[in-house]
Parts: C-alpha cells; sequence; structure tokens
C-alpha cells in the first residue's frame, strides 16, 4: 500500500489530530471522510459537512445515472429514426409526403446536443460547490446551504489555500534503498535526504533511527541512520551504568541478572554472553555484581554423615555457633547437598578443647569430588576458611584421625553459605 496513503489515513484516525488538520483532509480526500467521521475529535459542524456533502454526492451520482440512461434512449431513437430515413420511402408515405425531412432530423439532434451540455454544466456546478464548500473559523464549519436540485452548498473560502501535504513515513527496519523511495514516494525531495551510519545490534544495511519522527508534515530536513557491523564493548574499568548504556544506544536488549561473586566489586559487570569483542547480537547477557546473602550451613541438607551443634571451646575461646565433625574411625566423611545453589563457604576451623588427643587431624574439602583445600588441625587458635563452590553439586569435608587420637573433634566455626538471595532461598 502506498506509505502516504497509510500516513493519510493515521491522522484520519488519530484522536489527536487538531480539528482544521481534520477538516482539510476531509476537503482534499474525500477516500478519508468515513474515518474522519468515526474519530471523536471531529466536532459536529464537520460531522455535518460530511454527512451533506455525501448525500450530494449520492444524488448527483443518482441524477447522472438517470440522465445517461435518458440521453440513451434519446440517442437510440435518434439513431432508428436516422437508420429509417436512409431506406427508400415506402410508395404509401411517398404519396401523401409524410417522412420527415431532413432539416427537422438536424433540429433534433442539436436539442439531443444542448440538453446534455445544460446537464454536464449542472453536475459540474454541484461538483464545484462541493469542492469548495467548506471553512474552518473558530474550530467549526461555517457554511450557508441553498438546497435546489442538485444539492449545492456555499460556504466563504478559507483565508489559506492548502496544497499538497508531505508526511514524514516510518522507514525504520527498511534496507536504505527502500526506505529512500519511501521518503520520496511520501513527497519529501530527494535533495533534503541525508544518509548517515551507526554501529547497531543485530541486521547489517537498514535504518535505525530517523529525524524527524514519522508523521511530521512537511520536513525541511530528513537523516536516516543506515546499521553498521558492531561489537560487544569491553567490560574493564567501566561501570554497569555505562556499559548498559552503551549497549541500549546500539540497540540491543540487555538481560540483567544481580548475582553474588566473590571478590567482584558490587555493581560491575563480571560477565557479558556473548563475549567483549563477538558481533553483537539483538538480545545480551549480563551479570551484575551484588552484596553476598547468607544462610547458617546447618539449614542445608546433608546427604552423608553427622554433625552436631551446640557451643564449642577452640583455642581457649567459646563459640556459640559450631559444627562438629566427630569421628571414631581413621576417616569420616560429611557432605552437604548445594546443587549449584551456593557461591561461597565461609568461617574457621579448629579442635575442640575437650579433644582427648592432642594430636593433629587432617582435613580435606572436596567440591564435585575435587579437592579444593587441605588442613591439618591442631589445637589452639581456629583458622579462618573461604570456600568458592560456585556451580558446585556437592561439597564433602573429609576428617582423619590416627589410631592415636580417635575421638577428636574437628570444629566448623560459624560457617555460613553465601550467594545471591533468589538462590539461597532454594534451600
Amino acid at each position: 500500500m502506498n506509505p502516504t496513503l497509510i500516513a493519510l489515513q493515521s491522522l484520519a484516525a488519530d484522536p489527536q489530530s487538531s480539528p482544521e488538520r481534520l477538516a482539510e483532509l476531509a476537503q482534499q480526500h474525500p477516500e478519508l471522510r468515513d474515518i474522519i467521521a468515526h474519530n471523536p475529535a471531529s466536532y459536529p459542524g464537520l460531522l455535518q459537512w460530511i454527512a451533506e456533502v455525501t448525500a450530494a454526492d449520492l444524488a448527483a451520482a443518482d441524477l447522472a445515472a438517470a440522465d445517461l440512461a435518458a440521453a440513451d434512449l434519446a440517442a437510440a431513437e435518434l439513431a432508428a429514426a436516422d437508420l429509417a430515413a436512409a431506406e427508400p420511402a415506402a410508395p404509401e408515405l411517398a404519396a401523401t409526403g409524410t417522412a420527415p425531412a431532413p432539416r427537422e432530423r438536424k433540429a433534433r439532434w442539436w436539442i439531443a446536443v444542448a440538453a446534455a451540455s445544460v446537464l454536464a454544466l449542472m453536475l459540474a456546478s454541484g461538483a464545484g460547490g462541493v469542492f469548495a464548500g467548506w471553512a474552518v473559523a473558530n474550530h467549526l464549519v461555517v457554511a450557508e446551504v441553498t438546497r435546489t436540485s442538485p444539492e449545492v452548498i456555499t460556504v466563504a473560502l478559507p483565508e489559506y489555500q492548502p496544497g499538497d501535504v508531505a508526511i514524514m513515513p516510518d522507514v525504520r527496519g527498511l534496507a536504505t534503498d527502500r526506505a529512500l523511495q519511501a521518503i520520496v514516494d511520501a513527497g519529501v525531495p530527494a535533495e533534503l535526504v541525508e544518509v548517515a551510519t551507526r554501529p547497531a545490534a543485530g541486521m547489517v544495511g537498514v535504518i535505525v533511527q530517523q529525524t524527524p519522527v514519522f508523521g511530521a508534515e512537511n520536513p525541511t530536513s530528513v537523516t536516516i541512520l543506515e546499521s553498521t557491523p558492531a561489537v560487544v564493548p569491553a567490560l574493564t574499568d567501566r561501570s554497569a551504568a555505562e556499559i548498559i548504556d552503551e549497549l541500549q544506544g546500539m540497540g540491543a536488549r540487555v538481560e540483567q541478572t544481580r548475582q553474588y561473586v566473590p571478590g567482584a566489586v558490587v555493581g560491575t559487570v563480571t560477565s557479558i554472553v556473548p563475549a567483549p569483542g563477538s558481533a553483537l547480537p539483538e538480545s545480551v547477557a549480563i551479570i551484575i555484581a551484588d552484596s553476598a546473602s547468607r544462610i547458617p550451613l546447618d539449614d542445608v541438607e546433608m546427604s552423608e554423615g553427622y554433625s552436631n551443634t551446640g557451643t564449642r571451646s577452640v583455642g581457649g575461646q567459646n563459640y556459640d555457633t559450631v559444627l562438629a565433625l566427630s569421628s571414631g574411625t581413621d576417616t569420616e566423611t560429611f557432605s552437604w547437598s548445594l546443587d549449584g545453589h551456593a557461591a561461597e563457604i565461609t568461617g574457621a576451623l579448629g579442635l575442640d578443647d575437650d579433644s582427648s588427643s592432642d594430636d593433629p587431624v587432617t582435613v580435606v574439602v572436596l567440591a564435585d569430588g575435587a579437592e579444593i583445600a587441605r588442613y591439618t588441625v591442631v589445637k589452639g587458635p581456629s583458622v579462618a576458611f573461604s570456600w568458592l563452590v560456585a556451580d558446585v553439586t556437592e561439597l564433602t569435608v573429609q576428617v582423619t584421625n590416627t589410631e592415636s587420637n580417635r575421638g577428636s573433634r574437628a570444629v566448623l566455626i560459624v560457617p555460613e553459605v553465601l550467594g545471591s538471595i533468589d538462590e539461597l532461598g532454594k534451600f
């Protein structure tokens, strides 16, 4: 469909269109009158004018059809008369002298031509009255209606002579050559159009921005931006807000996830998919470092072993929240099901002061079977720990005693699970 017609239809249906603009469209574009009549912005005077003009058009069309039929009948009669005159006269007619004379046939032909001319002048006068019959003054159509046959509407002419209006089409998403053609087809001179380029996400070689916007009338200049290849920006030494602004400025949708990332500065982008330097797609996913949420390790279900909670003394200091990992054999295993919801586990490790032996205990920490930490624990001050367990399904702690120190209790002091609040809520 013609882009100009689409734009005019949008203006005719837009409740924000001014009354003057609606009146102008109704006068210049009869095909839009039905749309304008259903626009809530159309005022009563304009609606009455549309109804009267439409009725006049229908009446004129009916009259023209009736006169055309009469003219066709008269022409058929004349043709029959001429044909009869061209044939040899019958003997009885020649004898009586009643055959029509050539001068009389010629007179009837001129009468028919004169009648058709009068009809044409009447129709032309009616159409001219309809075309000129509108004016806008204080948002009202002012008209003096003289009802004759056919109906003629007489109004004062406007102070200005409306001309053709070029309406800027929406060319975003079109290839550049098609966009240029659409603008020119809408009536904007080609010399007013400037094509510039801008890196943009997704498809290359299409219009991603235009100035002025769709619907602007008679623009004096037009700038359209054609997309060129864009790449995913680097993350180093840049804030999340800056990176998001750059991505969105190139037309990419940014899916943001806030997540606790051990060691990362809160509010920075820790990862982006696809990776920096890749071709920029229409959608990008980023992870923004967030503050850690915490829950006690004792809130996580154990899949193997048993731990005692309570108050213990380590290195001469009492602690209210500890997990005691008692062992009566050479090696005791304790496991927790993390299921990928945790990012880090923190706390301190030591031997219960009440252990029956002073010999050291070996503690090995496994993440999904892979060793991530190893300690030799002796009586005395505790040792702080931080175990990185992002994406780990199962955490395992193995406590190994010698024969002489069986009954020693290794304890985890105030052990906490750190992670994003949404993930920790799944425990």
